[in-house]
């Protein structure tokens, strides 16, 4: 459960920087324009970052950037019926603090292909959710609902991405998100239920303890479905935005 709120919150946050970049029309005076020709282009994407953050905590309101500090998100519904993991959860009124001192440790840039690389590393989060959660990993079951809290270190998502061009029926260019792949590594984590069910309080207990003393061993189980839920909402994302901007304002000479 918990690194699928730290993958949604890695990549939620980029796109709120990245959605500050491409919509050239309400860019903020403040904002670096980083132009195709720039031979540094990556050079100036990290650098605009630096700029940006400050921002982010408190939102930008003028391209409808929420708040990062914390970055909230509403709901975020589980559902998987595996032989190792079978859950089927709703986290709600989801806050988490830390995701703006996000770093990107690498940034390739291929402009030709519409090709991106990129790690980007979270040092430290605070999360918490309410949860209602009915299932069994392995053979500990997942029961109850309640107050969920988590802390994160060191998280990590690679992402390496490819697009494409498009044309509407006036002739205008824009860019589609053709193929992502993302994959995350939780450098240290511990977490807490705080189970309001006296009945499952035991249950709750128990399955913390496990994914606590067993994390290594969880990531494993539920990565897979943790890196086909992060694609997914990549492509929704980021080709909403994408269709809101045409290229040449996206990616000006």
């Amino acid at each position: 459960m918990q690194c699928f709120i730290i993958n949604i919150v890695i990549l939620v946050n980029l796109f709120c920087f990245f959605a500050v970049f491409v919509s050239s029309k309400k860019i903020p005076d403040y904002v670096p324009v980083c132009k195709k020709s720039n031979p540094q282009f990556e050079k100036c994407i990290l650098d605009a970052i630096e700029v940006v953050r400050p921002h982010l905590s408190k939102g930008i309101a003028k391209m409808k950037i929420p708040p990062s500090e914390p970055l909230v998100i509403p709901m975020l519904e589980i559902v998987r019926d595996l032989e190792s993991l079978r859950v089927n959860a709703k986290l709600k009124d989801i806050k988490v603090y830390g995701v703006t001192s996000f770093v990107v440790k690498k940034l390739k840039v291929d402009l030709t292909k519409l090709a991106v690389d990129m790690t980007v590393m979270i040092p430290n989060m605070y999360v918490t959710a309410e949860y209602d959660v009915d299932g069994r990993l392995m053979i500990v079951p997942l029961r109850g609902k309640g107050l969920f809290k988590g802390n994160f270190t060191n998280s990590e998502a690679d992402i390496k991405g490819t697009a494409k061009t498009i044309t509407n029926k006036k002739g205008t260019e824009f860019i589609q998100i053709k193929d992502i792949k993302a994959k995350i590594r939780v450098g240290d984590s511990a977490i807490k239920f705080n189970n309001q069910d006296r009945e499952n309080a035991a249950i709750t207990e128990t399955a913390a303890n496990f994914i606590n003393q067993n994390k290594r061993e969880v990531l494993r189980i539920i990565s897979p479905i943790v890196e086909e839920t992060s694609e997914a909402f990549i492509v929704q994302f980021g080709n909403a935005i994408f269709r809101a901007v045409p290229m040449a304002e996206m990616l000006p000479e």
